[in-house]
Parts: structure tokens; sequence; C-alpha cells
């Protein structure tokens, strides 16, 4: 008997010696760690734990793990200024849910306590991170980052980071941290806005500096959900890594094997439902392997096509493009895709074309366009044994059969199948998003608290429209009742998105004036989570003997991470008289989605009318992604109408995006040099249907700074007694240039609508008369 109670004892030991304990702040919790044994677990007590520097360091066994985890799931958020460092072995994090603040370190978790303490075989699951990230858009975090060994991070939902830094990092800048092994699976990465910059990842394995060492991470069975950051969303910059069964849905970038060499990407799903941007894979550098994918609806091109695989720099620097070699690209299936593009970013620097490459057995269905497109053409790419289904559109090209095939039902996927090429979908797991992601969390919905009211505010309450915002809720209007003089004696700053307008009774517009003797920054500034439709007002810079405004609207000076998005509709910007004034500016370091100005005069400026130029360092980084300006008329500005500036050679963005259609530009920066539109950097930018009369005289109409792959035109427009077209290849005018001398009705009093009859009558794209009707 004593015999039998010793094997039940020795048995059961484990759950007979195992401890637990609830801590309630952050020494308690480094206290009981240290302390805890092997198979214990400590509580976080059910609270709110703000601005706390937890440091966790202990030693499970990989039998015996100590957890560390809330009391009650959902009761324990971690907020403020407060991060979490991790060191020792077999702990497993549980549970915890960072909200509401941002780190004060470069991490908010970060699997080491300082450099001699590591963390090996730990552990961070069902953990949630969101709205904790840096108030200052370019003040770089992380909020995962890998050191020591065999680490894991699993079914964590990291929700919508804003600031610069990628979600999750893998450092190699230590030889205890390379050859890893770290896990990174089943976790819900949801949403990534635009960064606009360099520096919008998701995932980040490795650095160009320890580029050829080993990591051997692991990122299997996450979900992807319209990480949008940049042009790369998961960016491998290390060797023989493992990227497989991973899904990116509508995920405007790439898998990018950026550098390192012997990666191998298998069984990922990309699904772009025929969204702009979405990629696939691009390959860099050798020996990697790309088999078993599906590449469905994708509409990405260039460095975002479905697959592109890049030539590289002779004698490249660690951190620029090595060639790619010895890449085996097999048994992938592209439905509704452009071209396969072999030899991207062919340039003058990258000139070494892939070779030995194979790309063999793979199925493409409904291509949009060729089948492959190879820049370099000199045999270093193999086209072996590959089928296409129906290649109405593209010719066939050696190396592909036409077949048929059937389809294989996946979940709500119908996907072609074939035996003998593309992907093995019956195999194939293809997550879902409800596989992955901390199980217990649901995103609170942010409801607002009554039914958007429209507020009328007559010109002699013009001191009350504070107020009035103040106790605005997003998506109210304030009508302005009067067609007068609304003296303001401060700015109006926005933290919401409110509808500013003119009563639609009025004959002429409400005028915004300042009746303070200080300078005012702006009439309008828009802060962070504000944004602005205004419509039939107009803002006068200069009102008697009072203090000037150096802006009719802008986006804060202050730090800004969220993005903002401006309507402009039927407005007036006039007597701005400082050459750094101007009508509307993106300040620095801020971020607008969408520029949208429509029907509006811009007059009497002695700075820009509209100026998207204050990110002056050649980084790559820019202030508006969309900018669409239409049936607008500029006059008498000294300087520069529209100035738009994207400097230095950064490829990692899409924009900016430019739209300047059916407008007039008259007496416009005639300064020797001077330019009217500018568009230096812009990545797709179309100029049609407008005119330009008398302006840039000394120097150019329209000046741009192109790349050779940018998509930029000049067309159907109209260039009298006015500066040439200037860009870099010379190729962006098209073939309906025009000379003729616009007869405008009226233009002393701003009337630039042609007369009946006029030449200009029947230029356009559309077959009505060229530039502004107002």
């Amino acid at each position: 008997m004593k015999i039998i109670l010793y094997f039940l004892l020795l048995f059961y030991s484990p759950f007979v010696w195992a401890q637990s304990k609830i801590v309630k702040d952050a020494d308690a919790l480094e206290d009981a760690v240290k302390q805890a044994k092997p198979g214990d677990t400590v509580f976080l007590a059910n609270q709110e734990w703000k601005n706390v520097a937890l440091t966790i360091y202990g030693k499970g066994t990989a039998l015996k793990p100590i957890v560390i985890m809330p009391k009650e799931a959902k009761k324990v958020i971690i907020t403020g200024q407060s991060f979490l460092r991790i060191a020792g072995e077999h702990l497993i994090i549980k549970g915890l849910h960072f909200k509401n603040g941002y780190s004060p370190q470069r991490e908010v978790v970060t699997f080491r306590i300082n450099n001699d303490l590591l963390a090996n075989y730990c552990r961070l699951t069902e953990s949630v991170i969101e709205d904790f990230s840096q108030p200052e858009r370019f003040k770089n975090d992380v909020w995962v980052v890998f050191w020591g060994k065999r680490n894991r991070v699993d079914h964590c939902t990291f929700v919508d980071k804003l600031s610069g830094g990628p979600v999750i990092i893998a450092e190699l800048n230590d030889e205890r941290s390379q050859e890893n092994y770290h896990s990174i699976d089943a976790n819900y990465f949801k949403g990534r806005q635009r960064f606009g910059s360099n520096g919008g990842e998701t995932i980040r394995i490795g650095v160009s500096r320890y580029s050829l060492t080993a990591s051997r991470t692991q990122i299997i069975n996450n979900y992807f959900e319209r990480c949008n950051g940049e042009v790369e969303i998961v960016s491998i910059k290390s060797g023989e890594n493992n990227i497989s069964f991973n899904t990116f849905y509508e995920c405007e970038g790439s898998l990018v094997l950026r550098h390192g060499s012997n990666n191998t990407v298998e069984g990922n799903l990309f699904l772009g439902n025929h969204k702009p941007f979405t990629g696939g894979v691009r390959v860099i550098n050798p020996g990697h392997k790309v088999f078993n994918n599906v590449f469905k609806d994708l509409r990405g091109t260039a460095f975002r096509s479905a697959l592109a695989v890049m030539n590289g720099v002779p004698n490249s620097l660690i951190n620029r493009y090595y060639q790619v070699k010895d890449a085996n690209i097999e048994r992938n299936t592209f439905i509704n895709c452009g071209p396969v593009l072999f030899g991207a970013g062919k340039d003058a620097e990258r000139t070494l074309s892939p070779q030995s490459v194979t790309f063999s057995s793979n199925l493409m269905v409904n291509p949009t366009g060729n089948l492959i497109e190879d820049t370099n053409k000199d045999k270093g790419i193999s086209l072996v044994n590959n089928a296409v289904v129906n290649s109405a559109i593209a010719p066939l090209t050696d190396g592909f059969t036409l077949i048929k095939v059937n389809h294989q039902k996946k979940d709500t996927l119908s996907i072609p199948y074939h035996k003998n090429y593309g992907a093995d979908v019956k195999k194939l797991p293809f997550v879902q998003k409800s596989q992955t992601g901390a199980g217990w969390y649901v995103q609170e919905e942010v409801k607002s608290s009554r039914a958007n009211k429209t507020f009328s505010l007559a010109s002699a309450q013009s001191q009350q429209i504070h107020k009035l915002i103040a106790n605005a809720i997003s998506g109210d209007t304030i009508c302005f009742t009067d067609a007068t003089f609304y003296k303001l004696d401060k700015e109006i700053v926005l933290d919401k998105m409110l509808y500013l307008t003119a009563d639609k009774s009025l004959k002429s517009k409400p005028i915004l004036v300042n009746s303070s003797f200080k300078t005012l920054p702006a009439f309008i500034t828009i802060a962070n989570g504000g944004s602005l439709a205004v419509k039939g007002l107009a803002f006068k810079g200069a009102f008697e003997s009072y203090g000037d405004v150096q802006c009719g609207i802008r986006s804060t000076d202050q730090a800004m991470n969220k993005h903002y998005n401006v309507k402009i509709d039927g407005c007036e910007f006039y007597d701005y008289n400082e050459s750094t004034f101007s009508g509307f500016k993106a300040s620095k370091s801020t971020f607008a989605d969408t520029l949208l100005i429509t029907n509006s005069l811009f007059r009497n400026i002695s700075g820009m009318g509209i100026n998207l130029a204050e990110e002056k360092e050649d980084k790559g980084i820019y202030g508006v992604e969309n900018t669409i300006i239409k049936n607008c008329v500029f006059t008498n500005i000294l300087g520069s109408a529209i100035n738009v500036y994207r400097g230095g050679n950064d490829e990692s963005t899409l924009g900016p995006f430019l739209t300047i259609d059916y407008c007039t530009f008259n007496e416009i920066e005639n300064r020797e040099q001077g330019t009217v539109v500018r568009l230096s950097g812009a990545q797709q930018a179309a100029v049609t249907n407008s005119i330009f009369m008398n302006s840039g005289q000394g120097g150019r109409s329209i000046e741009f700074r192109e790349f050779r792959w940018d998509d930029i035109k000049v067309d159907d427009c109209n260039f009298y007694n006015s500066g040439r077209i200037d860009s870099f290849y010379g190729t962006v005018a098209g073939k309906n240039i025009y000379q003729i001398k616009p007869d405008f009705i009226d233009s002393s009093s701003f009337n630039f609508n042609l007369k009946p009859g006029s030449a200009l009558s029947d230029k356009s794209t559309t077959g009505r008369t060229l530039g502004a009707k107002l």
C-alpha cells in the first residue's frame, strides 16, 4: 500500500507542487517570477496596469514552464507608457492586452532584459496590442522584438500600427540570437495604414548588416489583412527562413526576400480581390525556393507583381541588391494576375540579370496580360513545363502549354486544380482569419453618443465656433448663414471629422478673417484624428490692419500619427502676402490619405497656392497620398500654384498620386527658374485638360523629377506664353499639346471661363472646353 501511494505521489507531483500567486504591481510581478519554480503560475490582478515597466525573468522547463497570465481573461489591460521585457527559459506569457498608450522604449515587448539576459524557449501567446503607437509618426518603435533562440509568438492579434517601425522584428546582431528557430505562427495582423515612407513593414527578419547569417525563423499560419504600410509586408533580411501557409488578404505589398539566401516560401495564399497594388512575392539574392503558393486576383505591377524576380547590382554593397541565382519557382498557381516579372527594377545600377532560375510546373489561369515579362532576355530563366488556362489575352510562350482544369472547393474559394501543374490545392490548409489571433479578443466598436447634427453659425456668433467644435462629434456640420465677414481671433483646431459649409441660399461666400493683432498659423488646423470637408467659404489672409494669417487650411505641426482627409469644394483663398504663406499646406510629418480640391479659386498669393512640399529630406517621404485637383483656377501667384516634393530614391511606397484636371493657371511664378506646377518625385501623376497662360515664363510650367518606371503624363493641355514641360526623361508630354491664346470672358473679375467659340472649346478629352469653369 505504501509503495502504491509513493508512486501515485510521484506521478502527480507536477500538480501537487505547482504553486500560483496573484500580483498587483510590476515589482511584485518581477519578484514572483524570479522565485517561481517550474510549473508555477503567476497571475496578474484584474485591473488596469498603467505606466508599468514589466520585467520578467525566470526559469521553467520544457515540461513545466512558468506561466504568467491574467487572473481572468479580458480583465487585465496594460495602458499608458508601458512595456514588457522577458528573459530566462521556458516562460509562457499569456492573455496580455496592451491598449491606449505607447512604449517609452524602442520596444513594447522584447525577448531580453539587457545585453546579458536574453530569452530562450519563451512564448508570448493569446495577447493583443492595439492603439499602442507612438504619437509621432516618425518616432519609430517595434511592438515585438525577438532575441535569443527558439522563442515563439502565436495566436496574438496586432491592430493597425500607426508609427514607424515593423510590428515584429527578429534581431540577429548577437551571436546568441542567430540560427534562432523562432516561430511566428497563427497570429492575426489586422491592418496597417499606408505609411508614406520606408519603415512600414509588418514583419522584418534580420537586417542588411547581418543578412549573410541564417535566422531560420518560422513564419507560418498567420493571417495578414490589409497590411498596406509599404511595399514590403514581410521583409526577409537573413537566410534559411521558412515563410509558409500564411494568408495575405488585400495587402498592398509583397512578401519580399530582400536580403539573405536559401529561404523557403511555400503554400501561401495571396488574395487581392482585384484591389489596386496587391502583390505576391519578390525575389532577391540566391538559393530561394518558391513553390506551392496560390496568387489570386492580384493587381500589383512592378515590385508589387504577383511574382517579381529582381535584377542585382554588380559588386553590391550588403544593403543593396545581390544577384538572384539558383532559384526554384515551381508548382505555383496564378489566377487572374498580371505577368510574372523577371528582371524587375532593371536600371543603370541594377544590371545583373537573374541566372539559373527555374520556373517550372506553374499554372496560370486567366492571365490579365502577358504570361511573363523578361527585361533581360538572356536565357537566365528556364521556363519548363508550365501550363495556361484560357490565354485569350496572353499569347502562349515557349515553356507553356494550354490545358483544362478542375476546381477544388476550399472553404469559400474555388481554386483551379491540376495534378501536374500548379499548387497542390487539395493539401493546402489556407489558414482562415478565425484560426488566428487571440481567441478571446473582440475589437470594441466606437459608437457615437448621438445622431449627427447641423449647427447654424451667424457672423455675429463668429467667436462661438470654437465652442461648437468642442461640443461636436465626428460627422457634424457647421453651417455659415451670412455672406459677410466671420471674424476669428484664433485658429480653428479640428481633432474630429467635421463639415463646414455655407448656407445653400447665399449668393456670395462667407469670408473668414483674422480679427486679432497676432499672426495666425491658419484659419483651420487639422490635428491628429481630424478631417475636414469645407464648401462655399472664403479664406482671406489679410484683413484691415489686423494680423496676417499664414495659411487658409493646414495640417498641424504637432505630433500626428493618424491619416487625415480634406475635401475643399467651391472655396476661395486670397490675400496671403508673404512668400512663406499659402492657401493650403500639408505640414511636415503629417500624412493625408486624400486631398480633394474642386471648383475653387486661389488668387493674390505671395507664396504658394497648394504647398505639399514640407518633407524636404531626400528619404522618399511625402505628405499626401492622393491629391486630386479639378476645375480650379490659380491666378496672380508669386510662387508655385501647386508644389509636391518627394525626394530621394526610396522604392517602398506607392505615391504620391496626383490628378490635375480642367484647371486654369494664369500669371503664376514668372521669376527666373520658377515652376508653376512642381511635381518632383510624384510616382503617378496626370495633368490633363488644363490651360497655362502667361505662367512660368522664366522657367517651367510643369516640372517632374521622375524614375523611368513612374506613371506620369501631360496631355490635352494648352500652354500660351508659358514655360516648358521639364522632366528627366523628356517623355511625359502627350500628342495633344497646344499653344493657343485663351480668350477668357473677364480675367479682371476672375472669370476665366472661355468665350463661346473659343479655339479651345473642343480640345479636351470629354469634348468640353479646356480649363476651369467656375
